[in-house]
């Protein structure tokens, strides 16, 4: 497989991953701006994340092994390689590597323009400073061999990058104008609660357990490692689930709210108001209490256990009323928009009387 390729299925796999982690401060943001999360914010999503790591593998990778590679110098000359293109009959053009170059160096910062707009909502000259910045920094990590990592370069400082990165990321601005569109009014927030966002409420939340899990492992091998502490495998794994799982249960209880619940702006009221801690303890010990145990009960319990509770707790969602799912109909809960948390919501007049979802 040659080196391009590679590149290639490294940034989408990599950049999968950045997505992955990203969709739930995306999602809470996306919530709170007009309370949806739609198709286009997803594909934005994970072409930006590919696109990030895409500029990383393409202009450091592949990275040499110590010992085999020569030292590059450097190429200050403006024009200087721009200069040495062959403009010949247009078949030798497209062939001539001089060329190829600097026509990918320009298409490889066009979609930076692009997402300066459409994520950003910044116009032309934000877009060429942060085409220049960003390529400014590619290059100097190159001159200085990944910031002293390498004796010295093992590619090319070429100040012709520079510009015609910049230009790159000035022409996807340019030519994004024309296909992005500009938030011209507030959108008016929904009224009741899709069963879509109750899937990402409920993939958030075990995205959190996942990544909160793996953050307080990581965290404790470090201090194994670098610290006095002495590495205990059972108290990793009492770290890994003990504590996303403490921040879930403490979330229920004291408000009512599950992380997930907090990324898609929901919340959860109890329709006696008199039985409100017999409700939230009900939906812990009915919704995230039974995922956190059943991941404690063995791979091979789990394996069968993990996917069934799976489908129940995604069907239950679906055919309950509102959406509500089969923890806040044991606890006697309903779901409500917490349109309070909405951006701009104190200023724009937006309703602040909350109701029973309509299912």
């Amino acid at each position: 497989m040659s080196d391009q390729a590679s590149n290639a299925l490294l940034a989408i796999a990599l950049g999968t991953v950045v997505a992955i982690v990203l969709l739930v401060p995306v999602a809470a943001y996306q919530y709170r701006l007009d309370g949806r999360l739609q198709p286009s914010d997803l594909a934005i999503l994970l072409s930006g994340a590919v696109y990030g790591l895409a500029l990383w593998t393409y202009t450091l990778l592949p990275v040499p092994p110590e010992g085999t590679y020569r030292c590059k110098g450097r190429q200050l000359d403006p024009l200087g390689s721009i200069g040495t293109i062959d403009l010949g009959p247009p078949g030798a053009l497209l062939r001539d590597p001089a060329f190829l170059q600097v026509a990918l160096n320009v298409l490889l910062f066009v979609p930076l323009g692009y997402y300066v707009r459409q994520i950003l909502k910044r116009g032309v000259v934000v877009a060429t400073l942060l085409g220049l910045g960003t390529s400014l920094l590619i290059e100097v990590t190159q001159l200085t061999g990944v910031w002293s990592v390498y004796d010295c370069a093992y590619r090319l400082f070429d100040v012709d990058d520079l510009i015609v990165n910049t230009l790159g990321a000035l022409g996807g601005s340019l030519l994004s104008a024309v296909v992005v569109r500009r938030r011209v009014a507030a959108v008016p927030l929904p009224t009741s609660i899709t069963w879509g966002r109750r899937l990402v409420g409920m993939l958030s939340d075990v995205l959190f357990l996942v990544l909160a899990g793996a953050a307080a492992a990581l965290a404790y091998r470090a201090w194994c490692l670098y610290g006095p502490g002495t590495f205990d495998a059972d108290v990793q794994a009492l770290l890994q689930v003990g504590v996303p799982g403490a921040v879930e249960a403490l979330s229920v209880l004291l408000v009512g709210r599950t992380v997930g619940e907090h990324v898609i702006s929901v919340r959860a009221v109890a329709r006696r108001p008199r039985l409100v801690v017999l409700s939230r303890l009900v939906k812990l010990a009915t919704g995230v209490g039974p995922l956190l145990l059943l991941t404690q009960l063995g791979p091979t319990v789990a394996a069968t256990a993990l996917p069934a509770y799976a489908v129940l707790t995604i069907v239950a969602s679906w055919r309950s009323e509102g959406h509500r799912g089969l923890s806040h109909q044991l606890a006697g809960m309903d779901l409500v928009i917490a349109r309070e948390e909405a951006f701009g919501a104190a200023d724009d007049g937006r309703d602040q009387q909350q109701g029973r979802v309509e299912p």
